[in-house]
C-alpha cells in the first residue's frame, strides 16, 4: 500500500485577512498523519460569477501594489528574488502542489499523489481540463518539462532528488522514482524559493541559452499584460481560469481563487516618500516598502492597517569554492569578529526593527529551531579573531572581497559596518558593488572574483531547504558532513532523529565548518488601506482573492 508521508507538523497561525503578521521581502523554505491513498483532493470547480470575476461593479476593476524594487524577470523557476515571486507565483504561475498556512503541501494543478512507504516513489495525478494562458491544455509532458526544469534550478532539491527525473507516465500522470528515499519532495515543490510551477513545454522548448522563459504563460487566474520599465508590471484577470476546492476556502497559498479584481498593477516605485504619500492619497492600495522612520505614520491611522512580520535572515556568505572565503580558519576568524548587534543596529536604526539569536531556522519553524552553537554567534571577539587570522597565516596583504548589489541599499549598509569591523582586526577588506543583474553574474559564475556576499533569505520549513547550504549554489557548501547529514535529514522519516541531526549538524557549522555568519532577523511592514478585502499573506502579498469595495 502506498502512503504519504505526513509526519512533520508545525503549528504556525494561519495570515489571513491582515490579522496576523505576513512576511514579504526583497532578494534574495511537515506534514503530520498518514492516510491511506492519496495527500488530498482538489476538485475542479466551473467558474461561476463571482469566481470570474463578474461582480457587476461590486468591486472596483484596479488594484495598486507599490514595490521599491523592480525584480529582473518574472521567471519564478530561476529567479529567486521575493519581488518576482510576489509579483508571479500563484498568480500567473502555480504548481502540481503548493502550501497552506501550517506549510504542509496541498494539492493545486494536481488532484491528488501517492508516495512508496519507502519514499522512493511518488505519483501524482492531475487536474483535467486546465489550460494555460495561450489556450493549450496542461498535460503530464508539460508538468515533467517544467519540473525537470526546476530540479536542474535547484540545489537543493537536485542533491535529495538525485538523478531522478518527472516522467510523464499517461496524460494525466507524472511520476517520480529515486534511487534514493526523499521523504519531502512535494515540500521542496511547495515551498523552495525556485518555484516549481508548470509552464508549457511550447514555452520552455524556446528558452535561449540565458536559460530564462521569455513569455510569462502560466495557468494561474491572472495573466501577464504588460511590463513598462520602471514604471508597472500588469496582470489581468483569466476569465478562463477554473478554481478549484470549495469558494470561500482559501489558506496560505492554496485553494479557492476568485480573481475578483480585474486588473492587478504592480507600480514600481524607487522613492519612499512618493510611497507615503500615494499611500495616503489612495494612489497605491497596499506595501511593504514603507520605511522603518514612516511606519509610524500609519500604524496609528484607522485609515490602514499595518502588520509587522519577522521576514528575512541576513548573512555573510562565503564563496568556499577558491579564494579567502574558502579557508575555514579564515571563516572561524570572520565569524569571530563580527558584532552583529553593531551591523543590525547601524542599518535599521532601532532594534525594534530586527532580532538576533543564533538559529539558522526562523523562530516560528518550532520544530527546528536550535539555538545549537550560540557561543559563536554574534561574538565580536577581535583577540580571537586575531589569534586565527595567525592561525590561517593571513598577512593583512591580500583583500577579503566583499559582493554586494547595489540595488540593495540594506546590503550595502551592512557590508560598510562589517568592512569596519574586519578591518578593526587586521582584515583588508573591499567591497564590490554591482547592479542587481551584475550582482548576480559574478555571484554565480565568476567565484574567482569574490570571496562572500550579502544576501537574505526568507522562511523554510525544513533545513534541507536552505539554498545556502547547498553545493550547486553560489557558495558552493563542498564540507561533506553538511552534505551528508542534509541527505540524511531527507530521507529519514524518523521525526525525533531528522531534528537531532539538524540540531548536531548546526553546532558543527558554528563551531568549525562557518559555511555562513548570521547577522540578524529583519521585519517588514505591510501597509494597507482598509478598504482593501481578501488580502492575505504568506511569506508574501497573496492577491488571489484581493478586492476593494466601490
Amino acid at each position: 500500500m502506498k502512503t504519504p508521508r505526513k509526519w512533520i507538523a508545525l503549528t504556525i497561525a494561519a495570515l489571513l485577512l491582515l490579522a496576523a503578521p505576513g512576511c514579504s521581502g526583497t532578494p534574495a523554505a511537515t506534514e503530520a498523519s498518514e492516510s491511506t491513498e492519496s495527500a488530498g483532493s482538489a476538485e475542479s470547480a466551473a467558474p461561476t460569477a463571482e469566481a470570474a470575476g463578474e461582480t457587476s461593479g461590486s468591486y472596483r476593476d484596479e488594484l495598486h501594489i507599490a514595490m521599491n524594487t523592480e525584480p529582473t524577470n518574472l521567471d519564478v523557476t530561476t529567479n529567486t528574488a521575493t519581488v518576482a515571486t510576489q509579483v508571479a507565483y500563484g498568480t500567473i504561475f502555480e504548481g502540481l502542489v503548493t502550501m497552506d498556512s501550517s506549510y504542509g503541501a496541498v494539492p493545486e494543478l494536481c488532484e491528488s499523489w501517492e508516495i512508496s512507504d519507502d519514499s522512493t516513489q511518488y505519483t501524482w495525478h492531475l487536474r483535467q481540463g486546465v489550460l494555460f494562458h495561450n489556450g493549450e491544455e496542461m498535460t503530464a509532458e508539460d508538468a515533467a518539462a517544467s519540473l525537470n526544469r526546476w530540479l536542474a534550478s535547484a540545489g537543493n532539491a537536485q542533491s535529495m532528488i538525485g538523478d531522478a527525473a518527472f516522467e510523464a507516465a499517461d496524460t494525466y500522470t507524472v511520476t517520480l522514482t529515486m534511487e534514493n528515499p526523499c521523504a519531502y519532495v512535494n515540500e521542496l515543490m511547495a515551498g523552495l524559493g525556485q518555484r516549481a510551477v508548470i509552464m508549457p513545454k511550447s514555452v520552455l522548448d524556446a528558452v535561449d541559452e540565458t536559460g530564462v522563459v521569455t513569455e510569462y504563460i502560466g495557468t494561474g487566474p491572472y495573466e501577464f499584460v504588460e511590463w513598462a520599465e520602471h514604471q508597472y508590471i500588469h496582470i489581468t484577470r483569466n476569465d478562463d481560469y477554473q478554481p478549484y476546492g470549495t469558494d470561500g476556502e482559501f489558506d496560505g497559498w492554496g485553494g479557492y481563487k476568485n480573481a475578483y479584481t480585474k486588473d492587478i498593477y504592480f507600480d514600481i516605485v524607487s522613492d519612499s516618500a512618493t510611497i507615503v504619500a500615494g499611500m495616503q492619497t489612495g494612489e497605491y492600495d497596499a506595501t511593504t516598502a514603507i520605511t522603518a522612520d514612516n511606519i509610524a505614520l500609519f500604524q496609528d491611522n484607522a485609515d490602514f492597517n499595518v502588520v509587522e512580520q519577522e521576514c528575512e535572515m541576513a548573512f555573510l556568505i562565503f564563496n568556499k569554492a577558491e579564494g579567502l572565503g574558502a579557508d575555514e580558519t579564515m571563516r572561524q576568524a570572520i565569524q569571530a569578529a563580527v558584532n552583529a548587534d553593531d551591523i543590525m543596529l547601524g542599518v535599521y536604526g532601532d532594534d525594534s526593527m530586527y532580532t538576533l539569536y543564533s538559529s539558522y531556522m526562523f523562530s516560528n519553524i518550532t520544530d527546528w529551531y536550535t539555538e545549537a552553537g550560540s557561543e559563536f554567534y554574534n561574538q565580536n571577539d577581535a583577540e580571537r579573531a586575531q589569534e586565527l587570522l595567525a592561525e590561517a597565516g593571513y598577512t593583512g596583504e591580500e583583500p577579503f572581497r566583499i559582493l554586494i548589489a547595489s540595488d540593495s541599499p540594506d546590503f550595502y549598509s551592512m557590508a560598510v559596518i562589517l568592512q569596519n569591523q574586519l578591518e578593526a582586526v587586521g582584515i583588508n577588506t573591499e567591497i564590490l558593488s554591482y547592479d542587481w543583474a551584475t550582482f548576480v553574474s559574478v555571484r554565480n559564475d565568476q567565484p574567482e572574483n569574490y570571496d562572500a556576499f550579502i544576501t537574505s533569505f526568507s522562511p523554510k520549513i525544513l533545513p534541507t531547504m536552505n539554498l545556502y547550504l547547498s553545493s550547486t549554489w553560489a557558495g558552493w557548501v563542498d564540507d561533506e558532513r553538511i552534505l551528508e547529514d542534509l541527505a540524511a535529514i531527507s530521507a529519514d522519516t524518523s521525526k525525533e532523529n531528522a531534528v537531532q541531526t539538524w540540531v548536531d549538524l548546526q553546532q558543527y557549522m558554528y563551531e568549525t565548518s562557518v559555511p555562513v555568519v548570521k547577522f540578524g532577523s529583519t521585519k517588514t511592514f505591510l501597509v494597507a488601506s482598509k478598504d482593501v478585502e481578501g488580502l492575505e499573506l504568506f511569506e508574501h502579498i497573496v492577491y488571489a482573492n484581493a478586492r476593494v469595495a466601490e
